[in-house]
């Protein structure tokens, strides 16, 4: 069967999922951790624009006629996941650049009072988080509509939005980690190291739960999966996500909370595992998207 969605898909449901996980890693230590966690608050902020707006210059690449875009935004259709996904994209955008700005040491701040802008700066980090679980789970009900058996899968919305925390988080912890300027605290870090190594179990343990009922379900839903753990796309299964992408990063977190590294390799092993759970994040939306092509009902 013919590819239709490339790698610049894959690109942007990868860089969707890191803006809005980066997105709800600074809302929520803001709102729960407040100055303890100022640093990493921050770097969730200033990552989460971009990846997002660079997703979607691909996704315009890809639609071939970018100029048309605009017409997803001249109607708002309640049944179709593409118009209130597009629209919710939309308004994540505008206010994610709007929630950076409140962000910005006081010097850049060329608009508005510092107390406001603190007030403004919660309320939005009350508000935007909605929006990034909607960003973050939509690209996975946009494949449920679609008729291929792989995409068929129930889970997979929850599959793109607990990979999106993930990548999200671990984007916060690299970015955080590697920077010389506003570098994240270990305290911060080993608590994101800790939500991060929490959602790599929960996110092993949806992808099993998808074998197990896609394995269960009709023979080309069968099939589909089949394709992944023992078929063409089995090396990128097996290596790229499971181990490189899940095992090896949880493992390399695990002792790190355990403190069985030196302080010399603590921050070597943060921003190695912090890069492997975005690999692997990457080659999560890779299999989906390719093997759910190739997938057929019989």
């Amino acid at each position: 069967m013919e590819i239709t969605w490339g790698l610049l898909i894959v690109i942007y449901l990868f860089t969707a999922g890191v803006s809005a996980g980066a997105m709800i890693t600074s809302n929520l230590t803001l709102l729960l951790g407040g100055k303890d966690f100022e640093r990493v608050g921050r770097w969730g902020a200033f990552i989460s624009p971009f990846p997002i707006s660079l997703g979607l210059g691909v996704l315009l690449l890809d639609l071939g006629s970018p100029f048309n875009f605009y017409r997803l935004f001249m109607t708002l259709q309640v049944r179709s996941p593409m118009s209130y996904g597009s629209w919710a994209i939309l308004f994540f955008t505008l206010l994610s650049v709007a929630y950076l700005y409140l962000w910005l040491p006081q010097k850049l701040q060329i608009v508005g009072e510092t107390k406001a802008l603190e007030q403004w700066k919660k309320r939005l980090a009350k508000i935007i988080p909605f929006l990034a679980v909607g960003v973050a789970s939509y690209t996975g009900l946009l494949l449920n509509a679609a008729a291929r058996p792989l995409w068929a899968a129930p889970l997979l919305p929850v599959l793109f939005l607990v990979s999106a925390l993930s990548t999200g988080v671990a984007a916060v912890i690299f970015i955080s980690a590697i920077t010389p300027w506003q570098r994240a605290r270990q305290g911060e870090l080993h608590l994101l190291t800790k939500v991060d190594a929490l959602l790599i179990v929960l996110e092993c343990f949806i992808l099993l739960a998808m074998i197990v009922m896609g394995r269960l379900s009709s023979l080309s839903v069968a099939e589909a999966f089949g394709s992944m753990i023992y078929g063409q796309f089995a090396f990128v299964f097996w290596i790229l996500i499971v181990g490189l992408g899940l095992l090896v990063p949880f493992s390399l977190e695990y002792l790190e909370l355990k403190e069985k590294f030196s302080v010399r390799w603590t921050l070597p092993v943060t921003i190695g595992s912090s890069f492997l759970v975005l690999f692997g994040g990457f080659f999560v939306r890779y299999i989906i998207t390719y093997a759910g092509q190739l997938s057929r009902w019989f």
